[in-house]
């Protein structure tokens, strides 16, 4: 065995270079075939997904039938209640599961009555317990509120990507979504019931008043102008606003 000189110091030293052949063997097809196999899937995974979503609010509103109610939040400017309904249409087992809120309708002195199928944004997480009773949201307008303090909080405006889903003489619905710790959001200028189409931990903040709710689909609260909504969970949280003009 011969011995290899060692380098003197200062020396450069000259390494081999290894390489690695990764290449493998294509088969004639096969590329195809994987094609094939991945569309395939996909096909089933979109099918089962469709299965198993919850059924849409406006395909249930026409079979509605009220089996019960609750008041849940009265005070001199409005009466919310839940509605438990019975639907003719309702989903059985193996079938998609019922959402937990289906419409809100929305009463005023005028004797306008109008209701408006909820449906939660598709960024939102679903509720963790399949609703086992749809609820319905009625809100009763029994007088204007009064307009919103100059001092009040400026930063509480509704979510940029807030849809107005319709408009009355007295008011009007809007459907946001507020993600996890964003600060500055609220339910806006006017007073508010806002009902929640998602689950999750949110702070609420009105007049230097914190308080942190855990809320479920389905859960109404009665909030003032101005109040600030701030996301403390993971997902994102929809919600309903029914916001009431205080210059009616």
């Amino acid at each position: 065995m011969v011995a290899r000189p060692r380098p003197r110091p200062g020396w450069p030293v000259r390494r081999k270079r290894y390489h690695l052949d990764v290449r493998r063997r294509a088969w004639p097809g096969a590329s195809g075939r994987v094609a094939s196999w991945c569309i395939a899937a996909a096909a089933v995974w979109a099918s089962a997904s469709a299965g198993v979503g919850a059924q849409r609010p406006a395909d249930l509103v026409a079979g509605v039938r009220v089996a019960g109610d609750v008041t849940a939040i009265e005070n001199d400017y409005v009466r919310v209640r839940y509605l438990a309904l019975d639907l003719a249409n309702a989903s059985r087992s193996g079938e998609p599961p019922l959402p937990a809120v289906v419409f809100v309708r929305v009463k005023d002195g005028s004797g306008a009555d109008d209701t408006w199928p909820l449906e939660a944004p598709a960024r939102t997480r679903p509720p963790r317990r399949p609703a086992a009773a749809p609820r319905g949201i009625v809100v009763e307008i029994l007088k204007a509120p009064p307009a919103a303090s100059p001092l009040a909080d400026p930063e509480a405006d509704p979510p940029r990507d807030t849809v107005e889903q319709a408009r009355w003489a007295g008011g009007r619905l809007l459907i946001a979504t507020f993600e996890p710790l964003h600060y500055g959001e609220g339910s806006g200028s006017y007073a508010s019931v806002t009902t929640f189409l998602s689950d999750g931990m949110v702070e609420v903040a009105s007049r230097g008043v914190r308080r942190r709710i855990g809320v479920r689909a389905g859960d109404a609260l009665w909030l003032e102008a101005r109040t600030r909504i701030t996301v403390l969970s993971d997902d994102p949280v929809a919600a309903a606003i029914v916001q009431l003009d205080p210059g009616r």
